[in-house]
């Protein structure tokens, strides 16, 4: 069944991988969960509220109700909000999320270039609904339907598109994934027209002791090159709370240096709190830094 599942994960990519594949808005680019961040992106078999951005897989892996939310302050003027909730049926898991981003005021110029005195803007959101079953004891598959809407000044452009993945769980301390993000969909703005950027992954963590995990995602996206993500997390356990210290490196991502770091606090299991920080080397000079709180119920 896992030979199936990566053989027809594999075969969307390399079909759609010959095609003219553009870049929309970065948000696409953009990782929104503090979590996320500072491992540097491999989560891919990661089974939280956070998860179902990466691999909807991980959704039917939650033993409790889950709510997680982020806000980040991103180059320039731009921010991310981020919100998303998972449950456990008895059916399997669901998840829902959404996301939104904006660019704050702009200055508006003509076709010549020249100042007009104006300004405009730039906002989008993107939900996200997410249905995951286990196969078996071993195995889990997951499907995400999403909706982006983007808008520019007075223009505005929206697609649906999709997601597929799976996740094995070989043993308590090693799991293998794959998934597909942006199955089909595109945003067209007046005359120009770009597809969502398909990313097809693959990963792994493993649990080196219980409070040790280590991670890996290959990500091959088809408007750029590929990449690896690295990610290790290390908790601290004390009587009724944790303090996971987590590092990633993430060479792909725009403008910054590629390493990423994190810590958080988690109460009882109950009540996390979480920070990344990520440091700049392009000419805006900037650090980067996202907050997040998550609760289980």
């Amino acid at each position: 069944m896992l030979t199936v599942i990566f053989i027809l994960l594999l075969s969307t990519v390399l079909f759609a991988g010959g095609q003219n594949v553009g870049t929309t808005s970065c948000m696409f680019k953009v990782f929104l969960s503090p979590k996320v961040v500072s491992l540097g992106g491999a989560y891919s078999t990661f089974t939280d509220a956070d998860s179902l951005s990466i691999n909807p897989a991980g959704v039917s892996l939650t033993t409790s109700k889950e709510v997680s939310f982020a806000y980040t302050k991103w180059l320039v003027e731009t921010s991310y909000g981020y919100l998303s909730f998972v449950f456990p049926t008895k059916i399997g898991g669901f998840g829902i999320a959404v996301n939104y981003f904006t660019a704050g005021d702009m200055d508006e110029y003509d076709t010549s270039g020249n100042p007009t005195n104006k300004t405009f803007t730039a906002n989008g959101v993107f939900t996200s609904l997410v249905y995951s079953r286990k196969l078996n004891e071993k195995i889990s598959v997951g499907i995400t339907g999403k909706f982006y809407s983007e808008t520019i000044d007075d223009r505005s452009a929206s697609s649906p598109s999709a997601d597929i993945g799976g996740i094995v769980v070989l043993n308590e301390k090693l799991k293998l994934a794959a998934a597909v993000q942006n199955l089909f969909g595109s945003i067209k703005f007046i005359e120009q027209e770009d597809k969502l950027p398909l990313v097809f992954k693959v990963g792994g963590s493993y649990k080196i002791l219980d409070n040790l995990i280590t991670a890996l995602d290959i990500n091959l996206p088809s408007d750029n090159s590929p990449s690896c993500s690295i990610g290790v997390e290390y908790s601290l356990g004390f009587k009724d709370f944790a303090i996971p210290i987590r590092v990633g490196y993430n060479p792909s991502t725009d403008a910054l240096i590629g390493f990423s770091l994190g810590f958080g606090f988690v109460y009882k299991d109950k009540l996390g709190i979480n920070l990344a920080w990520t440091p700049s080397i392009s000419e805006l000079n900037q650090h980067i830094l996202t907050a997040g709180i998550s609760f289980k119920f």
